[in-house]
């Protein structure tokens, strides 16, 4: 099974066995190089050197004592006219040198007795064929076996962790949002001899059995909640028609209007709670709603609520805005907006501002602290600085349904200075 993850484990064992290699290959050369200076600076010049002593050695007893003469060394020596040297020796200081005689290069070794030189010529083929035999070739027989097992532990790490790839990547490619999380099918791994691969498999399968449970405990309180709280609403709903008809005035009726009110912003928030539950369920994008003509409500029914609270409201349409979600599903997010602008605002004004993507509600209130500020979308938060409306869970609804339709959702609050809400919908 090939996926992203499995590709990038896997790039990453390949990276690392190259890695491997390089910098083995790089000791390797490395440990060449080394065998060729001490073959040729050391070992070379060390045998010569104790050719140089036993010759001389052997001269203070026997004066005649032959100069080296073998298959890989020749000797030339200043005191006698037989096996003179080569002009180009004689400018050569005592010690090592590499010269080319004869159309050959070879390593010279002169050393000094009592004013008598002793020139030593080694061939440098030879010293090539000893760094070859007693250097190089084992320095390659160990890089080969190096690489063998450097592939042999790339394999074993990849048959290791391969397991760990389909497992990520069954998990990564899966859709909780779309499928039943029992479609999940982990059965061949928990067969892998890997054990710790078939504990962790183990032990998701258990984790996505509870998860299963678990979803479906809160689609059945969800689909039960649905009937028990729609059923009161629909006869609250026929009551408040009933008594539509008998034209109250005064109290009664403005009793009646709240009433019809709270119902309908109750069977709004049902449906949005609803919504958020059935995530399989698309949003629905066909219906179009006009964000000014529902801010006019909003608005309208704030004021019906509050008609002496000391703050005014404006609102201001810069363009015409259209949003593809339901008027239910926007009037619970701008409408908790707008209450909760109205709630922090004791005395002074707000602003809702409709511009061609967004939505911006501006008030003069008390503002909140960064510490209030980083809770504001925690379900039943209520900051110490507003009163009990803020209670319950009417900006985690809002945050829930922004991320739901992919809009944008923006605080702005200092204490004491005011806040501003920005709402900003995906362009269609």
């Amino acid at each position: 099974m090939t996926s992203a993850s499995q590709t990038r484990i896997q790039s990453r064992l390949l990276r690392a066995f190259v890695l491997q290699l390089i910098l083995i290959s790089m000791v390797t050369v490395v440990g060449v190089l080394a065998a060729f200076f001490i073959v040729e600076r050391i070992l070379v010049d060390r045998a010569l050197q104790g050719e140089a002593d036993y010759y001389w050695g052997k001269r203070e007893t026997q004066a005649d004592f032959p100069l080296p003469d073998t298959l890989n060394l020749s000797a030339f020596s200043s005191s006698d006219s037989r096996y003179a040297p080569p002009d180009q020796y004689t400018t050569l200081s005592p010690g090592q040198h590499r010269v080319s005689h004869d159309g050959l290069s070879r390593i010279v070794h002169i050393s000094e007795n009592e004013g008598e030189r002793l020139y030593l010529l080694f061939e440098e083929g030879t010293v090539r064929d000893l760094a070859f035999y007693f250097g190089v070739l084992p320095l390659l027989l160990v890089l080969l076996i190096m690489y063998g097992l450097a592939y042999m532990t790339y394999s074993v790490t990849k048959r290791a962790v391969s397991p760990l790839s389909q497992l990520a990547s069954s998990i990564e490619n899966f859709d909780f949002g779309r499928r039943n999380s029992s479609e999940l099918d982990l059965d061949s791994l928990t067969q892998s001899s890997n054990s710790e691969t078939r504990i962790l498999t183990e032990a998701i399968q258990h984790f996505v059995n509870r998860s299963q449970a678990s979803i479906e405990r809160e689609r059945n309180f969800t689909r039960y909640a649905s009937h028990e709280l729609r059923t009161p609403l629909a006869v609250i709903q026929g009551s408040v028609s009933s008594l539509e008809l008998l034209e109250l005035e005064g109290a009664p009726a403005r009793a009646v209007s709240r009433i019809k009110r709270t119902c309908k912003s109750m069977g709004d928030l049902l449906g949005t709670l609803l919504l958020l539950a059935r995530e399989e369920r698309e949003p629905d994008e066909d219906i179009q709603t006009d964000i000014h003509a529902l801010l006019q409500t909003l608005v309208r029914q704030a004021d019906a609520v509050r008609p002496d609270n000391g703050v005014s409201i404006t609102l201001n349409e810069n363009s015409t805005l259209l949003v593809n979600a339901p008027e239910s599903i926007l009037s619970i997010v701008l409408g908790n907006v707008l209450n909760n602008a109205i709630s922090y605002t004791k005395d002074g004004s707000i602003t809702l501002e409709v511009n061609p993507h967004s939505v911006v509600v501006t008030d003069t209130g008390i503002g909140m602290s960064d510490a209030v500020l980083a809770r504001i979308f925690e379900p039943f938060y209520r900051a110490e600085e507003s009163d009990s409306e803020h209670q319950g869970m009417g900006l985690a609804i809002v945050k829930q349904t922004c991320e739901r339709y992919q809009w944008h959702l923006d605080v702005d609050s200092k204490l004491n200075s005011g806040t501003s809400v920005t709402l900003t919908f995906k362009e269609p």
